[in-house]
């Protein structure tokens, strides 16, 4: 008889023991889901910031180079290869009458509000021609 009883008693696990186990698993895996979520959400906005920081510096180098400092206030995109990536160029003047302040900044969509980078830099402002 006392054998009978010592295997009843540790016979396994009850349904309330089993029950609290499930539990604790899915709050456990549920936490982990959206850990992840949130994990591929930051990698798709590094992406998108070093994609569009790289962008932010050609336009810069182009523009300081191909048009020099005239005050004109451009914008385009960036067509096929980078759908969604748009920039404007505004160029203002400084304190110092020889340099120009030049200010790129590429934007994209994502999620309810714009993001954007922007780049500064100081170019040589273009001298009139003497006729």
């Amino acid at each position: 008889m006392k054998q009978s009883r010592i295997r009843q008693q540790g016979a396994g696990f009850t349904l309330l023991e089993i029950v609290v186990a499930l539990a604790v698993l899915a709050v456990a895996l549920i936490a982990l889901l959206t850990l992840r979520n949130h994990d591929v959400a930051l990698q798709v906005h590094a992406r998108h910031l070093v994609t569009a920081t790289s962008l932010a510096r050609a336009k810069l180098d182009e523009l300081s180079r191909v048009t020099g400092a005239d005050q004109e206030q451009t914008s385009g995109d960036f067509g096929e290869r980078y759908p969604g990536y748009a920039w404007s160029r505004e160029v203002q003047p400084t304190l110092v009458p020889e340099w120009m302040e030049m200010k790129v900044t590429v934007s994209w969509p994502e999620g309810a509000l714009p993001e954007q980078v922007v780049l500064v830099t100081y170019v040589a402002a273009l001298q009139p021609s003497a006729p």
